[in-house]
């Protein structure tokens, strides 16, 4: 803990450090958008829905189909940038871009808290901060990731944040510090206030991004065990964590992250190779918590948190061995471990003698002064502000939305990352897998992509999928245009074969003719797809569906959304009939006729049927409400929240765990 007398010191040695890293990084508070290959736009979308429909956050019908607004993305991110742009006036871009940049010049400073914290010493925490700022330890040791031309000396993690995307990410690891605070402080001190701290900082961080929850759990652990103590504690607090946050992080949506863990960065299941390299490091973690059983707690911790998150990257990359989801991206997290190793082996060298302690202190700062100028150098080039109106990605999504109003398109490549910061049209694709709750949806797009095993009916199979999704046109990159990705295997397979309704800048927009432009249809009740499909080769449990889309002789279907989570159906309709809703099937949804409740439930395509039991003139109201997982999780979080507030008016009583 830092005595009271030194505050000013590391209020001062904050200041310098996010100085620092605002001096390299200043352009990023400037920018809208840039490097349009990452996700930032998807995200900057999520944060325009949740200004547009703040009052209404409970189905997000942009991406796949449609899905829960908790499987957009966790949602601080998102809910900051809707509320600076609503505050300040401020484009989304400029928000978001300005949130990412504070968080940024703020993840040295908040590592240097914690660590000066724990370690009782300044120099500690400023050596830790000092090296986050300029040094990155994930190309030195991770040759697959090196940037020309700066190579083992680039700036990973500003380089991650803003050509990749990984802004909730860095988002996330900025706050991992103040969790570990206190949750170090919730284990020693055992207050009220203590607690209530570490609850809603560990909550924030699992809001921010998944990877940094997997983090905070593998470090909330490791403090227990370097502290010898407060395994009790650390499960209460990250129980109360979760609770609190539960109806933005509730069971279904973990259940779904672990179903498509495969989806984005390669596959992750069960196997004995990735349990015996598990075992090997948790035996190797009790060697190193015993061989350094008499150093101070703080030297355990990070001793013992920096063998963890050098294991998952280094595992993925140099092994193919994946500890978790997604392991190559935890070269971020492994930084900021190594530094904190790094700053407590430097202490030690400055307890040398005088001389030798100048010498290194020299060196040290000719190396600082050096790195500083080589970052804001790499920044520079790095940050380049991009006209997004002059893009081919806003010209397919303006033109959707101002040819195509209201109607599902399947956008493809990194213009899917743009095409809801102007249009609110539903995408059939949007490229966040992991959260996507639609197995068979997920199969279509890769189907779409990659034609795999179809052959000579690629197009064909692909069209077939397509009116079975209800999506009414479709963007294709070709081998000129100046999209990033161009995903497709075979770009000219709809050619001659669908409409083209625009072509510009080496892209193409198919249409998908099709019988309505409506999400709903009547089809009979035979026609319901009776089983999820093997594969998107496996036609034949579809067919008589997409027969059914097509029958002419069927009556029409007007579906009329006045919210994002509630619509209108209109039709006229037997009995033997029943309505096809082409939106994500969810247990929420809840559909009446005349004020009487008709059946809902999920076809084998993972989409609505509505069973109404009309003869004749049908009106459907459909709305997205509850279930007893919605209840759960709203009351548990109440019950947190009240307890958060007595532990703010008992701060000062000490619990015995």
């Amino acid at each position: 803990m830092i005595r009271p007398g030194r505050r000013v010191q590391a209020s001062l040695l904050s200041l310098a450090l996010f100085l620092l890293n605002l001096w390299i990084c200043g352009r990023l508070f400037r920018v809208e958008f840039t490097h349009l290959e990452s996700n930032a736009a998807a995200l900057i979308s999520i944060g325009r829905f949740f200004q547009q429909h703040w009052h209404d956050l409970r189905w997000f019908p942009w991406f796949d189909g449609g899905m829960p607004i908790e499987n957009a993305y966790q949602p601080v991110l998102p809910a900051l940038t809707a509320a600076l742009s609503s505050i300040t006036g401020l484009s989304l871009g400029r928000a978001f871009h300005s949130i990412l940049a504070f968080a940024y010049c703020l993840g040295p400073v908040t590592l240097f808290w914690f660590v000066a914290d724990w370690s009782g010493s300044l120099k500690t925490g400023f050596f830790a901060g000092l090296a986050y700022s300029l040094v990155s330890p994930a190309p030195m040791l991770i040759p697959a990731i090196r940037i020309h031309p700066l190579d083992i000396w680039a700036p990973q993690r500003l380089y991650n944040l803003v050509y990749y995307g990984e802004g909730p990410h860095n988002l996330a690891l900025t706050l991992l510090p103040i969790a570990f605070l206190f949750l170090r402080r919730a284990i020693v001190r055992r207050t009220p206030a203590s607690f209530a701290g570490a609850i809603v900082a560990c909550a924030a961080v699992a809001l921010s991004n998944a990877l940094g929850a997997m983090s905070l759990a593998i470090g909330s652990l490791l403090i227990a065990l370097a502290l010898r103590r407060g395994f009790p504690a650390v499960a209460l607090i990250g129980a109360a964590a979760w609770l609190w946050s539960s109806p933005w992080l509730p069971p279904s949506l973990i259940a779904t992250m672990r179903r498509t863990a495969f989806s984005a960065g390669g596959f992750f299941h069960d196997e004995p190779l990735r349990y015996a390299a598990l075992g090997i490091l948790l035996a190797t973690t009790a060697l190193v918590a015993w061989a350094l059983r008499k150093r101070p707690p703080f030297e355990r911790f990070a001793a013992m948190f920096a063998l963890w998150m050098c294991a998952l990257p280094l595992a993925d990359f140099g092994l193919h061995v994946t500890l978790v989801p997604q392991g190559t991206r935890y070269q971020l997290d492994m930084e900021m471990a190594l530094v904190m190793l790094v700053a407590c082996l430097a202490t030690m060298a400055l307890r040398s003698p005088r001389a030798v302690q100048a010498v290194l202190i020299v060196a040290l700062a000719a190396g600082a002064v050096h790195q500083a100028r080589a970052y804001r150098a790499f920044a520079r080039s790095l940050i380049v502000p991009v006209d997004i109106s002059r893009t081919v990605e806003y010209k397919i999504a303006s033109w959707v939305s101002r040819n195509l109003p209201g109607q599902r398109a399947m956008i493809s490549g990194d213009a899917a990352y743009v095409f809801n910061l102007v249009s609110d049209n539903p995408q059939l694709s949007a490229g966040h897998e992991p959260t996507a709750p639609n197995f068979v949806q997920q199969i279509v797009v890769y189907a779409l992509y990659t034609g795999m095993n179809a052959g000579a009916r690629d197009a064909e199979v692909c069209i077939f999928w397509m009116k079975a999704f209800g999506t009414q046109a479709i963007s294709v990159p070709g081998l000129n245009s100046t999209e990033f990705y161009k995903p497709f295997v075979n770009a000219n397979k709809f050619e001659g074969v669908l409409p083209v309704l625009w072509r510009a800048d080496g892209d193409t927009i198919y249409g998908v003719p099709q019988r309505s432009h409506s999400l709903a249809y009547v089809i009979p009740k035979a026609a319901i797809v009776p089983r999820q499909p093997v594969n998107s080769l496996d036609l034949d449990p579809t067919r008589a569906y997409v027969r059914a889309l097509d029958d002419n002789a069927l009556p029409g279907a007007s579906l009329q959304w006045s919210g994002p989570s509630h619509a209108t159906i209109q039709t006229n309709m037997t009995p033997t009939e029943a309505i096809s809703v082409q939106v994500t099937g969810d247990a929420a949804w809840r559909a009446t006729v005349d004020g009487r409740k008709i059946p809902v439930r999920r076809d084998g395509l993972g989409q609505l049927i509505l069973d109404p039991g009309c003869n004749g003139n049908c009106v459907v109201d459909l709305h997205y409400g509850t279930t007893p997982e919605v209840w759960f999780c709203r009351v548990s979080s109440a019950l947190v929240t009240l307890a958060l507030l007595l532990a703010a008016a008992f701060r000062k009583v000490r619990w015995h765990l």
